[in-house]
């Protein structure tokens, strides 16, 4: 059992690599938010008159949740490419609808708004009113599309107070409806609008710190904690706000728990909350474990549980792992394959993903808005994840020799592969390594510029790039730096120390030995005085110097250099410099220096022996070059030991050694002579 354990946790940590996620094939992504998006045609999840969304295909109404969903779906679609900005149904016109709603939406007589609306005239359905889980979530909504259009800031401010949502943020009674991580992420919402100064508030703003430190339970090997645990909240969190390593932790766990499920059932397993498409039961919500620790519980009512579809795109966007591969496909064959099959064909359009298949292979056939919002976040996640991590500037500069005085252009590149609609802001700065040319440029809106820059004489002149990329949600900054060369080249004066020798550790006063290569670079034909300068480190102090050697053009030197050590114990911090003569000082090059420690024994009359070990130290310069240098340098340290005797006694000890020995085997043989004699006496029986 313990093997067949271990075995299978090893699998898993296989499959579930997160510092290596496999890169995502953006062109399928856009295709399943196209796919998604489609349910938002009017007439399909959208009313083709006020433009009011509807939570399912089936049913014509929807909550505050519904509400704030097809806003995050309006913008992240617009932001993919997947729906124009402007004209009839584009994005501004599809948020004017939704904010003239809420303008001007009936809303109870506390002055909050009612849970459930028609989608095809905007009055409440009935007199219930909202709860804290989908007013936080249209709030989480209304502060994404004030970073996404600034010019509704205004507009958006008005809404929430003629909401009073801080009636609900103040009242503990209403907090109690929702708990655990739902409870967390709605909290969110009323924190990003200031309405998280009361107790009840900032409690619930409390409520992962609790999570975090209550107690847990063990389910597959995985360390759960012990309060309401499923799949949506923590997507959307994700998707939606700024999260931590902390909470990225415990979305890791709640994913890896599913995989081992499946790994151990062969059972499909992507939970949360979803519509079953029975008769007898709208809406479930599929715990992996709840506030009592009871574990894959189904609530309200027990049925074959449903492997659902946002979670499985959900998790895929986050990790791309070989399950989540195999979640997709899945679903993408299932819903394709519903399109054409009576009865599924009859009463659902060709539109959006379904909601999930149970696991008997029974197809919740049913278009719900949650599922299509949440596969449109997991896709535009998985572009911004792109650029967050691969977008560059690329700097192409003249292929002709630059001259003085004469203009030249310098182009530079934002290299983006996802369609994500961005701006860019350029700050460009060009100075001369020896000559006083500072320029500035600084451009806004365009993502690829051209520069004219006429150089005023020789020299290199470093070019620093910032460019700061606006995706509207997000920001992306690339740093990069290159040199240009202008007419005659300069002399190149480099030297750096590659290898050193020297012993660990050395007697007071006494004389020893440093080794070290110094590789240089002089492009000149002019021999040139090149040495080593010995510091002491911790005073700057001047030690000693290397014998100079003339060098020329590129090439390695071996300098020896013989130090005496101080008259009593310490350490010795040494740091040595190459350094070239220019005809009036030397000059040392810090930058191609290193240090050393040697250690200062006093000797011990106790003592026959002393071991030395002697420091083999190289220092490994890797050049990379792409019109711009860098020089990483790593290090590597090889150590072998050698014994330095200062009295040897073993010339004295060996001829007493063997006189005893031998005195040692004449007794024994005597004895052993003598006890046989004894026995020989003895009367035998």
């Amino acid at each position: 059992m313990l093997l067949s354990a271990t075995l299978t946790h090893v699998s898993l940590a296989t499959s579930v690599d997160y510092q290596q996620l496999k890169e995502a094939d953006l062109s399928k992504w856009i295709e399943w938010a196209k796919i998604a998006w489609s349910y938002y045609d009017p007439g399909i999840g959208v009313d083709p008159g006020i433009g009011l969304p509807r939570a399912s295909y089936h049913w014509a109404y929807f909550t505050d949740w519904d509400l704030g969903g097809y806003i995050i779906a309006i913008i992240k679609a617009e932001l993919m490419g997947i729906l124009p900005r402007n004209g009839e149904w584009g994005a501004d016109d599809r948020i004017e609808k939704v904010l003239r709603f809420l303008e001007s939406r009936m809303i109870s007589p506390y002055g909050i708004p009612y849970h459930v609306y028609s989608s095809a005239d905007g009055k409440p359905s009935k007199k219930d009113i909202a709860n804290v889980s989908d007013s936080g979530r249209l709030l989480i909504a209304l502060a994404i599309l004030k970073r996404y259009r600034p010019d509704l800031a205004e507009r958006i401010d008005a809404i929430v107070r003629r909401s009073n949502y801080e009636f609900l943020a103040n009242r503990t009674d209403a907090w109690k409806t929702t708990s655990g991580f739902y409870k967390y992420y709605v909290a969110q919402g009323f924190k990003l609008f200031g309405l998280d100064k009361s107790w009840p508030a900032q409690m619930a703003l409390k409520e992962f710190d609790n999570i975090v430190n209550g107690p847990h339970v063990d389910v597959y090997g995985v360390s759960l904690p012990k309060t309401e645990v499923t799949s949506e909240p923590i997507l959307h969190m994700i998707f939606e706000l700024d999260v931590d390593e902390k909470y990225l932790d415990y979305v890791k766990r709640i994913y890896e728990v599913q995989e081992r499920r499946y790994k151990t059932t062969g059972k499909y397993t992507a939970w949360s909350e979803g519509n079953t498409g029975l008769p007898d039961v709208g809406v479930v919500y599929q715990w992996i474990i709840t506030s009592s620790g009871e574990t894959w519980k189904i609530t309200p009512k027990s049925i074959t549980p449903i492997v659902l579809t946002k979670v499985a795109f959900g998790f895929h966007a986050l990790y791309n792992t070989d399950y989540t591969r195999q979640l997709v496909n899945y679903f993408i064959n299932k819903n394709e394959g519903r399109k054409n099959v009576f009865p599924y064909s009859l009463f659902l359009p060709r539109k959006g993903f379904i909601e999930g298949v149970d696991e008997n292979g029974r197809i919740v056939a049913e278009l719900i808005d949650k599922t299509q919002v949440m596969i449109i976040e997991a896709a535009y996640y998985t572009l911004k994840k792109k650029v967050l991590e691969s977008v560059d500037v690329m700097f192409e500069k003249p292929s002709t020799d630059i001259i003085p005085g004469k203009v030249v252009q310098l182009r530079f590149t934002y290299l983006d592969t996802t369609p994500l609609k961005h701006t860019c802001r350029y700050n460009v700065t060009i100075s001369g390594s020896t000559t006083p040319h500072v320029m500035q440029y600084s451009s806004d809106m365009a993502c690829n510029i051209t520069l004219n820059w006429t150089p005023p004489k020789d020299d290199i002149y470093h070019v620093a790039v910032e460019i700061i990329a606006d995706y509207a949600l997000f920001n992306k900054s690339v740093t990069k730096s290159f040199d240009i060369k202008v007419g005659a080249t300069p002399t190149v004066k480099e030297a750096r120390i590659t290898d050193t020798s020297y012993p660990n550790r050395v007697h007071p006063s006494e004389e020893f030995n440093i080794t070290a290569s110094v590789w240089y670079n002089f492009n000149t034909t002019e021999p040139m005085l090149l040495t080593i300068i010995v510091k002491d480190k911790i005073t700057g102090r001047t030690i000693t110097q290397a014998n100079p050697i003339n060098v020329t053009g590129e090439n390695t030197a071996i300098f020896a250099i013989k130090i005496k050590a101080p008259d009593k114990g310490d350490t010795l911090h040494l740091t040595l410099i190459p350094a070239y003569y220019n005809g009036n000082v030397w000059l040392e090059l810090d930058n191609g220096a290193t240090e050393i420690e040697i250690s200062i024994r006093e000797s011990q009359q106790t003592q026959n022996t002393m071991t030395r070990t002697i420091i083999k130290k190289e220092i490994t310069h890797i050049t990379v070059t792409h019109s711009i240098v860098i020089y990483q340098v790593v290090a590597t340290t090889h150590t072998t030991t050698e014994t330095i005797t200062e009295h040897d006694v073993t010339v004295t000890l060996m001829p007493i050694a063997i006189i005893i020995c031998s005195l040692s085997l004449l007794t024994i043989a005597i004895l052993v002579l003598i006890a046989r004699r004894r026995r020989s006496s003895r009367p035998e029986h």
